[in-house]
């Protein structure tokens, strides 16, 4: 291991221009201290405030704990590989990892450390987009999420709001793009028909079905929604932790790469099935839901409660069916 070398006011060199580069990054003014790449009192005076702003002690120099923090703070995302390892991960690149997986739907920390809870939003983020769910944030995950850079750039992750159409925009969505909708089990099937049936009532043009209601074989261009409100929908990490890493590379290979929406409250719906309908290739023109939340009384989903999740789920679909 290379033996760190303290940086201080009269450094010139290599390592000076480093520090130098990252401070701007950062947006400090160095004036024009960087074009000999010498640690100058400006220099200083940007080392002292970059210290000031990350709660380390005052002081100028680049000790090794101000160096550490400034490598964190100037990592910018895609620029390493992100995984659950001890020491973990942690810098800018995990904050902009943790804020686009909340904008988009999946809670987790927001504290620029790559733990528990954003390794499992990120297992759900890659099942919701299709992709295998190792957990591990690499090229193709980085490129999923970079994809969607739309839907979460310059929002604040902390507030969500449930969107909703209006009557003619909602029209428009329904009579633009082919869906079948079916269910798996009985609760899902009485669902899937209720969405149809809410379809058809906001537009009589609704091109949202049932599969109960086909009268022939919907041709490969329609989008296929599979409901399901029963079995397992997510990696149990808990099991795989006890099974070792054959035990997690044998599951893991067992998933489909059909992207899978969770459906857990109405806050999160609307961006998780437009994350997963924005992985939807023509190849495979489909995604499977899942019905998490558990009914009020414990044990069967009351009329109301299929109602309701019908209403949310036809909104999330012309929400994301819709040019905002």
């Amino acid at each position: 291991m290379t033996e760190f070398m303290h940086i201080e006011q009269g450094s010139e060199g290599l390592a000076v221009k480093d520090v130098q580069e990252r401070l701007l990054l950062l947006d400090f003014n160095l004036g024009g201290e960087t074009q000999h790449s010498v640690f100058g009192p400006v220099t200083a005076a940007a080392v002292a405030g970059f210290r000031e702003r990350h709660g380390l002690p005052a002081g100028t120099d680049v000790d090794l704990d101000t160096w550490t923090a400034l490598v964190d703070a100037t990592f910018t995302f895609g620029d390493r590989l992100l995984y659950l390892r001890l020491p973990h991960f942690h810098g800018r690149d995990v904050l902009t990892l943790q804020s686009a997986l909340a904008s988009l739907g999946f809670s987790c920390n927001f504290d620029g450390i790559f733990g528990g809870h954003t390794e499992r939003a990120v297992r759900e983020f890659q099942q919701n987009a299709g992709l295998s769910s190792d957990g591990i944030v690499g090229y193709s995950t980085f490129s999923a999420i970079n994809h969607l850079r739309h839907a979460w750039e310059g929002k604040d992750p902390l507030l969500r709001e449930v969107q909703s159409l209006g009557f003619a925009r909602a029209a428009e969505a329904l009579e633009g793009v082919a869906i079948c909708i079916y269910g798996t089990d009985e609760v899902a099937r009485r669902i899937a028909e209720r969405i149809s049936n809410l379809a058809m009532a906001t537009t009589s043009a609704s091109r949202v079905v049932c599969a109960q209601s086909l009268a022939q074989v919907p041709d490969d261009s329609t989008l296929m929604i599979e409901l399901f409100s029963s079995g397992i929908a997510l990696v149990d990490l808990d099991m795989l932790a006890t099974k070792g890493d054959q035990g997690m590379s044998d599951a893991l290979a067992e998933q489909e790469t059909v992207p899978l929406v969770v459906f857990e409250n109405d806050l999160t719906i609307n961006a998780r099935l437009a994350t997963a309908l924005e992985s939807v290739t023509a190849q495979q023109p489909r995604i499977k839901l899942y019905l998490a939340y558990a009914p009020h009384d414990g044990l069967a989903f009351s009329a109301r409660e299929e109602q309701h999740a019908a209403i949310a789920l036809l909104d999330a679909i012309c929400l994301s069916f819709t040019v905002q």
